[in-house]
């Protein structure tokens, strides 16, 4: 005899039937989309640590401008030994130095990459044993990409260059914007005359959201020679680039680079996952 009691409970089988039928495919389509993301994060790897390189070389490519004393540029007599040959104004009075790379000067280096825009650095009118300095990007661009901002120097008691921003914006030709903030140490030699070794921390913000940090250990060299002929790549140091990728996890990859010869350098990373990659072929 088929009660109601019993043709509520067999209702009630049947929806829970029409329930998994629904959720169990869900649940697969979910963590599927879950493992292609994963493997989107692998196989983008490459893309992420050629971002990373732009982000340290665009930091670095104007220390050489911003590691000059004001009385250095004074008695430059031609621009074909600064990087790119900018046009160079001093003005006396207020110590500002315009470094303008949009008027075009004969200029016989090696190096390729190119800058538009200009540079402003501007010194303070009170002397002593340690100066401050500010190096401004006015509609500045290297390598097609824009950066705004300003830097911070000073020189402290032990004569090493102390440097912050905060922050520092980077945006590519395809608009995909960085902002990072940093806080690092130079040595220089006389007049730049062997050149400059760096290290501290760069953090910040990536294009996708993700935060990022770049350790470098006071080792990355930069030579003067090198910088005068618009070579713009450490001769040696190493840097490590540790990227957040949510729930406590992180990818951590390690840059190296290796003088081949003169101002020859090959910027190996290792990335995360094992693979190795030259970032400057």
């Amino acid at each position: 005899m088929v009660t109601k009691k019993n043709l509520l409970f067999y209702d009630m089988k049947n929806d829970m039937k029409r329930f998994n039928f629904l959720f169990i495919p869900l649940i697969i389509l979910f963590t599927g989309c879950q493992e292609d993301a994963e493997k989107f994060i692998e196989t983008d790897l490459p893309t992420e640590a050629a971002q990373l390189f732009n982000i340290s070389t665009a930091w670095s490519e104007s220390l050489y401008f911003a590691l000059i004393t004001f009385e250095e540029f004074q008695a430059i007599d031609s621009t074909s030994s600064l990087p790119g040959c900018p046009n160079l104004i001093i003005e006396n009075d207020t110590r500002k130095v315009f470094l303008d790379f949009d008027i075009e000067n004969e200029c016989l280096q090696t190096g390729t990459k190119k800058r538009s825009g200009k540079l402003i650095l501007e010194f303070s009118l009170v002397g002593g044993t340690n100066p401050t300095w500010v190096l401004e990007y006015d509609n500045y661009s290297f390598d097609g990409n824009r950066i705004r901002g300003i830097r911070t120097f000073r020189k402290d008691i032990s004569n090493d260059i102390i440097e912050n921003f905060n922050p520092i914006t980077f945006k590519t030709e395809k608009d995909l914007t960085t902002v990072f903030t940093g806080n690092l140490k130079h040595k220089k030699g006389i007049t730049n005359s062997i050149g400059i070794i760096s290290g501290g921390i760069i953090t910040g913000k990536n294009a996708a959201g993700r935060e990022f940090s770049i350790d470098i250990p006071f080792n990355r060299l930069m030579l003067s020679t090198c910088f005068q002929n618009n070579e713009l790549i450490p001769v040696t140091g190493t840097e490590t680039w540790i990227i957040e990728r949510g729930s406590n996890k992180k990818a951590i990859h390690e840059l190296k680079y290796e003088l081949i010869d003169s101002c020859n350098v090959a910027a190996n990373v290792l990335l995360s996952d094992g693979r190795k990659l030259l970032l400057n072929p």
